[in-house]
């Protein structure tokens, strides 16, 4: 007969061995949710003092890069990306490049204890907690509220693809919505330039950096570019401490070089001047 002590032992065993199966069934994604607790570095850019225009490295890891554009291409989520204006959302001539909004993780959250929601919302699991580390992540490196936090939004830019100048604040087109204080804007792909090859992508505010705005500021290489690098990130202020719009802040994205093949994916995060769940429709923030 067996001992008591050999069955306790045995039993022990069998439980380990459990938990080291399902560890490993989850080292990937769960290794790619720790690399997110990675500290980021700010460097303040020189000529950006009027918006605070400052360079983030180290957001992201290409692995999370990757596995949110996937999100995105697995349900179909890219639509031609709209402009607001005048409180109406349009597809117009100033922009040509497509949006992904993805699920936003403070809607979604509660829907999972449910049972019945829950198994229908099995697809997109994945989706919800990675939107969630991510908006914990920022949340706390900005040292604002989840709750400010806008639903992300993915933008793809092919070969071609612009967004003309710009504001990110709902002020400039003189609407009460999208009053958005602070601008994250992170890469999710690298758009490599030189001296010799320049490949476009990057995102230029003109006003910056010497550069006044004027219509001779293109030529006379005026401005501030940024150009992206996978997981880094550029931030930046819409308004002052008062609430006073920032005209410096208005910017563009220069097209990835037409006739090449160098996408450009990166992620809007806006942060809100008042809590989302309290002040907007949150039903147009439904991802089916």
């Amino acid at each position: 007969m067996l001992s008591s002590s050999f069955i306790v032992s045995f039993v022990l065993l069998l439980l380990l061995i459990v938990l080291l199966d399902g560890a490993a069934a989850n080292k990937d994604e769960d290794e790619s949710l720790l690399s997110l607790r990675k500290k980021p570095s700010v460097a303040n850019i020189l000529g950006g003092e009027s918006i605070s225009l400052r360079y983030v490295k180290d957001l992201i890891t290409p692995e999370i890069a990757s596995k949110l554009i996937e999100s995105c291409d697995k349900r179909s989520g890219w639509t031609s990306s709209p402009q607001s204006v005048a409180g109406s959302a349009t597809v117009k001539a100033t922009r040509t490049s497509r949006s992904c909004p993805l699920i936003w993780p403070q809607l979604y959250l509660p829907l999972l204890d449910d049972p019945s929601k829950a198994a229908k919302l099995a697809a997109v699991k994945d989706e919800i907690d990675l939107t969630w580390h991510l908006t914990q992540r920022i949340a706390s490196f900005l040292n604002v509220g989840e709750e400010y936090i806008e639903p992300f939004q993915l933008v793809r830019y092919q070969p071609g693809e612009f967004y003309k100048e710009h504001h990110d604040h709902g002020s400039y087109y003189g609407v009460a919505t999208e009053q958005r204080p602070l601008t994250l804007l992170i890469f999710l792909s690298d758009l490599p330039s030189s001296s010799e090859v320049d490949n476009g992508g990057y995102t230029k505010f003109r006003a910056l950096g010497g550069g006044g705005g004027g219509d001779d500021d293109e030529q006379n290489g005026g401005g501030i570019s940024i150009v992206p690098r996978q997981g880094d990130g550029v931030l930046w202020k819409n308004e002052d401490d008062n609430g006073t719009l920032l005209m410096d802040a208005i910017h563009e994205a220069i097209p990835p070089k037409d006739g090449g093949d160098v996408i450009k994916y990166a992620m809007n995060v806006w942060i809100a001047g008042k809590k989302i769940k309290e002040n907007l429709d949150v039903s147009s923030y439904r991802t089916s």
